[in-house]
């Protein structure tokens, strides 16, 4: 199989799949289902089967759990223990980190920064904390686990508050985020630039990244 890029993005709308066919950065619109469903959640896996298939699990709005075997092109109920792992993360009143092994509940007290509405931690020798703050409109990181905090910067103006991030399981220094205005961003260096990759027409409450080779 070619090395391609495959990023899932949960909407109000149902589910958007986008690719890189020949990891060549020019991303594609390639696919839309569950339309008239919200996606709030997904997990997805990191690599294809035997047979070239991928998996695919969503939380929708309503509460129901799907799994997709063939990346997206039909559904079913997912498995109980998938539904009971996307409920629990639904239902937490504990404040979400994202990672490069999915989306855990924030174990600390507090979020490391103060009224944070999103959270995402980058693995590396050095990680890499990211914060949404102000509601969501502004982004700050922190190299020193939350001790001192800087803005990031958007090659073209953030739009909408960002609700969610997903940091890349196939490099430690990429990490996606979308916004409620449906703004689909991308940063190479740890969260430090972003660029705007796409623009959806719904707000975006969900992401998962893969890489194929």
């Amino acid at each position: 199989m070619a090395k391609a890029g495959i990023v899932y993005v949960g909407t109000d709308n149902g589910l958007v799949t986008y690719s890189d066919p020949g990891a060549s950065g020019q991303w594609r619109r390639v696919g839309h289902a569950l339309e008239g469903h919200g996606v709030r959640a997904i997990i997805a896996a990191d690599s294809p089967d035997d047979q070239g298939a991928l998996a695919v699990i969503v939380g929708l709005s309503s509460g129901e759990a799907l799994i997709s075997l063939n990346g997206g092109q039909s559904w079913e109920p997912a498995p109980p223990a998938d539904a009971d792992a996307l409920g629990a993360l639904r239902t937490s009143t504990r404040p979400r980190i994202a990672t490069s092994q999915g989306v855990a509940q924030w174990m600390g007290e507090h979020p490391p920064a103060p009224g944070a509405h999103a959270l995402a931690m980058l693995a590396g020798k050095q990680e890499t904390l990211l914060a949404a703050i102000a509601d969501g409109t502004a982004l700050v990181y922190s190299e020193n686990n939350g001790a001192n905090w800087q803005d990031s910067t958007f090659s073209r103006p953030l739009q909408g508050a960002i609700t969610v991030f997903a940091p890349s399981s196939y490099h430690m220094d990429t990490c996606w985020a979308g916004t409620d205005a449906g703004q689909l961003l991308r940063s190479h260096d740890r969260g430090r630039t972003w660029d705007e990759i796409a623009r959806e027409p719904s707000t975006i409450r969900a992401l998962a990244v893969l890489r194929l080779i």
